[in-house]
């Protein structure tokens, strides 16, 4: 019997057994041939991950996610998306920098590209993550909520970045710190350990070119800002994931801290290296946030994925909570039908169910990757 108390599974260890979506892996060329990207779980203590989560706030793991040329396969696709190359023909949810007009130094964000790109979608929904987001969690089900393309360029990405600091500009590749709950937990009910991060490194991450950072514990911090009442006014911004600049991306946590009575917060601050193919899991409430790249030749290049509860529903009437878009978020909000709470499979597949449980693997998801 296994009995769930949070995020911690009360039963004996279990490590994963070795699996992939396939054993060939097919770069996408100019032709139609799909690419199935090798996703392996081996020796993966999903109870030892548990804990972390519950404790620290995150947990990397400790072996390869995926392989080399899975890795190069995705950043391969990953330039073609922004150059505005969709294999689908439909455009991801949001598309932030555009060549020959954003800063060359600027952070690239793109928000559910699994719906533009099957090599992205391959392994967003493939089912053995989602059997291992399901089995760290406790959960039934699991569906994607949403993936994220964070790609920071080296230092030298142009002439442009010389221009800016003539200008006493700093370099806005930076991600705020931020909670995910903010833009993801929030949009649904119930609120509790509903989501969780799921993030792959294409490129080995470290302090120079930007790794990502943890504000340990800060999970467990009360308030949680974005849940407070309707009528508290912040004098700042809560949580800016495109923060201004490197002196500023640090700001979301000291008001955090400060709400919550935590002293000194940057003492939690954790640097957490990653190197490519591997994951790092956190917790929905756990603040983070990555500096600048530093490096004048590394790329630092991650896919985020962001999954929910298999039987979450939207949140219900107005005033319940106040995200960074207001009462209802841009991108989930379009998503919502009407007069229902209902999540459509066509935008929310779940892409785990147990056989046992209420929700079963959405059929079209192996078709269309």
């Amino acid at each position: 019997m296994i009995i769930r108390r949070g995020l911690c599974i009360v039963k004996p260890p279990r490590c994963w057994e070795p699996c992939s979506i396939s054993d060939v892996v097919i770069c996408r060329g100019t032709g139609s041939k799909r690419l199935f990207t090798s996703v392996s779980t081996s020796s993966i203590d999903t109870t030892s991950l548990s804990s972390q989560l519950r404790d620290k706030g995150y947990a990397p793991t400790t072996h390869r996610l995926l392989t080399p040329t899975a890795c190069q396969c995705v950043r391969e696709r990953i330039t073609k998306l922004f150059a505005g190359e969709f294999d689908t023909g439909i455009y991801p949810d949001e598309w932030h920098w555009r060549e020959g007009i954003s800063r060359d130094d600027a952070a690239r964000e793109m928000c559910n590209s699994w719906k533009s790109d099957r090599t992205i979608a391959s392994i967003v929904l493939n089912e053995d993550v989602g059997r291992l987001v399901a089995e760290v969690m406790g959960w039934d089900s699991v569906r994607i909520a949403q993936d994220d393309l964070v790609w920071k360029p080296p230092s030298s990405a142009g002439a442009t970045i010389a221009a800016n600091k003539c200008q006493g500009q700093g370099r806005i590749d930076t991600v705020g710190f931020h909670q995910d709950s903010a833009y993801i937990s929030a949009q649904f009910e119930p609120y509790e350990q509903n989501s969780i991060t799921v993030w792959v490194a294409l490129d080995d991450t470290d302090e120079e070119n930007g790794c990502l950072e943890y504000a340990v514990g800060s999970h467990k911090w009360s308030p949680i800002l974005h849940l407070r009442k309707e009528g508290e006014e912040m004098d700042t911004e809560i949580s800016s994931f495109h923060s201004s600049d490197e002196t500023s991306y640090r700001d979301g946590l000291s008001t955090a801290a400060e709400v919550a009575g935590v002293t000194d917060p940057l003492k939690a601050i954790e640097a957490v290296p990653v190197k490519e193919g591997h994951v790092v899991l956190h917790h929905q409430d756990v603040w983070h946030g990555s500096g600048p790249n530093r490096s004048p030749i590394r790329h630092r290049r991650a896919l985020v994925a962001h999954y929910i509860r298999g039987d979450v529903s939207f949140v219900q009437g107005e005033g319940k909570q106040t995200g960074p878009f207001g009462h209802s978020s841009y991108i989930y909000g379009r998503y919502k039908r009407y007069n229902s709470i209902h999540l459509e499979e066509s935008f929310f597949p779940v892409v785990y169910g147990d056989p046992g449980g209420g929700h079963t693997r959405t059929p079209w998801i192996d078709e269309f990757i």
